[in-house]
């Protein structure tokens, strides 16, 4: 009507007026049913964006289309649909502007109030202002409960700075952090990238430190899987935060996974190990059929099973306490369950213990490996993926050879059925048990100080979530027995590791100081992924190698293995290492204690 009115400036004809009273009725019926085809109607009215707009073009824009036709074909049979072409676009930005605006108002009210409220929360400088500033702004603004005040970004990108978003201005630069932060009394600032340099996070935290500025940082990528938004999930600056590499996507989004894994039994063994524990969680993403959880520790078992439970998917879960060494209780289980696809990640991996007990290295890698890697082949599993360490090149300690043993073990049985068998080999995971990086933060909360073994040594590191993920990409690849190698980046001094987590702690050397105690028995100052003999080359998948293994003699590895079957049902922890030094992959056994003392 507003339209008609607005096309013949209020003196409407007597035969545009018989036409109008026939054509709202039908009109309005028709911008229903439209809006009711495109979807209007579930839009939640808070939260309508540009997106939602988008949709309100359609309907608006269907409908007037429609108009138009009728207009152009229908001209010749009857007057009613001589319809001015004006009437029809006014009607349509008039209903245009009306269906915006009637609900854009409850979410610019609702906003409005939300300020009120924001005005007392803490005031918040956002660091970089690409998407995941507007992420955190845009859930800072619709939730005031967060706390978040946004006060305006700070980026890098010159050519944003005074531009606006959100009604939020672009301060400046990083190199502008403490005049933005005294212009705007922000209390807290929140690092919305991925793609910020460790040392440009280090040198934010150092500049704002003086100024009584709370640094907080959004989630990585792997730890937001199955998270809502990233808001609810800001948290302190943490070491994994200045060692992990510049984020790049997988190769395989997660719906690729799920074609690949959804509706196959996977077996876990190791479920409640740091990396086992990470595989389950993202392997259940993945919608299998049956996820079987194999764990020796009742403990680890059961607390990764009661985190499974809360999923939606947890009926599908299904937690075993069984040892890999028991071969009857292991073959029942495969006859059982009959799996799909088995991730073998149960072993021992500490140095110094396994320098102890060296028949239960053995035992549990070597043994435990051989045994499922059977079974696996006896029972038609599609594919079986071993996870390796670094410590298996050139190795100095036993848990190294015998991880190197299992990898020429999983070689040796690849060509013997229709399993198709890998390894992934990665270096030390950031988080893990008996890591590293939990050592010193338990020695910095008692303000001890940092036990450092040599100034020199170095190892690679990467974050659980990550190398998980990356396993369960490689694990598509495999098939003849080959070994994966996960990027790993460039390895970091552990002394160097030692200053960032003193320094992260808000202390100082001086009053957390660094102590060099020297290696222990089978440590290496620094880890290699790949020895000179083995070919590296190129994969589908970013951040994943294929390593050409060595040749393995097969009648070498069954002597060997039956050579190993004495010491161990013995617990001659002498025997074991001889039989490691002859299996030719750069082993030296480590000297007796009667050696040290003819030395001495």
């Amino acid at each position: 009507m507003a339209a008609y009115l607005t096309r013949f400036e209020g003196a409407l004809p007597p035969s545009f007026f018989r036409q109008l009273v026939v054509l709202v009725p039908l009109l309005a019926v028709a911008r229903v049913g439209a809006n009711y085809i495109f979807g209007v109607y579930r839009i939640m009215w808070r939260y309508v964006g540009l997106p939602e707009a988008l949709r309100f073009v359609q309907s608006v824009g269907a409908v007037s289309v429609v108009l138009v036709l009728i207009r152009l074909l229908l001209i010749e049979h009857s007057h009613y649909f001589v319809i001015p072409i004006g009437v029809i676009v006014i009607e349509g930005t008039l209903t245009f502007i009306a269906m915006t605006g009637a609900r854009f108002l409850p979410r610019i009210l609702a906003e409005r109030y939300s300020n009120e409220n924001a005005a007392r929360s803490e005031a918040t400088l956002l660091v970089g202002a690409g998407r995941g500033g507007l992420a955190i702004a845009k859930e800072a603004l619709r939730h005031p409960d967060l706390g978040i005040r946004p006060v305006g970004f700070v980026d890098d990108d010159q050519s944003k700075s005074g531009l606006e978003i959100l009604g939020l201005r672009v301060m400046g630069t990083l190199a502008d952090v403490e005049r933005v932060v005294r212009t705007t009394a922000a209390t807290r600032l929140i690092i919305t990238t991925e793609s910020i340099p460790s040392k440009t996070i280090l040198d934010l935290m150092d500049r704002c430190r003086p100024l009584n500025v709370n640094v907080r940082i959004v989630p990585r990528l792997f730890e937001l899987l199955g998270s809502q938004n990233a808001a609810e999930q800001l948290r302190e600056v943490q070491i994994e935060d200045l060692l992990s590499r510049d984020p790049i996507p997988p190769s395989l989004s997660m719906t690729d996974l799920k074609q690949i894994y959804g509706g196959k039994t996977v077996l876990v063994t190791g479920a409640g190990g740091s990396i086992g524990s990470e595989l389950c969680r993202q392997l259940q993403l993945t919608e299998p059929k049956r996820l079987l959880l194999v764990e020796r520790d009742e403990t680890n078992l059961f607390e990764i099973n009661r985190e499974l439970a809360r999923n939606e998917l947890a009926d599908r879960c299904l937690p075993i306490l069984l040892d890999i060494t028991h071969t009857r209780d292991l073959e029942a289980v495969l006859q059982q369950y009959k799996p799909d696809v088995i991730f073998h990640a149960a072993a021992f991996e500490h140095v110094p213990m396994m320098e102890r007990f060296p028949f239960e290295a053995v035992r549990n890698n070597i043994f435990g490996t051989h045994k499922l890697a059977q079974l696996a082949i006896e029972h038609g599993v599609e594919s079986f993926v071993m996870i390796s360490t670094d410590k298996a090149v050139n190795p100095t300690s036993v848990m190294g050879a015998s991880k190197r043993f299992a990898e020429q073990v999983v070689h040796y049985l690849a060509p013997e059925g229709t399993t198709k068998f890998s390894c992934v080999r990665f270096g030390n995971v950031l988080g893990s048990r008996g890591s590293v990086v939990g050592i010193f933060r338990e020695q910095i909360q008692r303000r001890q100080p940092l036990t450092v073994t040599h100034p020199e040594a170095t190892r690679y590191f990467m974050t659980i979530p990550e190398a998980s993920n990356l396993v369960i990409q490689a694990a598509t690849l495999g098939d003849n027995g080959e070994i994966f190698l996960l990027d790993m980046g460039e390895p970091v001094k552990i002394i160097d590791l030692a200053r960032q987590m003193i320094h992260l702690s808000g202390a100082t050397e001086k009053e957390i100081p660094i102590q060099i105690v020297g290696t222990r028995p089978g440590e290496k100052l620094f880890e290699e992924l790949r020895t000179d003999i083995e070919t590296i080359s190129k994969t589908p998948l970013r951040k994943v190698f294929r390593c050409e293994p060595e040749p393995v003699d097969g009648k070498m590895v069954e002597t060997i293995l039956e050579r190993l079957s004495f010491p161990v049902r013995a617990r001659d922890a002498e025997g074991v290492r001889a039989c490691m030094r002859d299996l030719q992959i750069g082993y030296e056994q480590p000297p007796t204690e009667a050696d040290r003392d003819q030395l001495a």
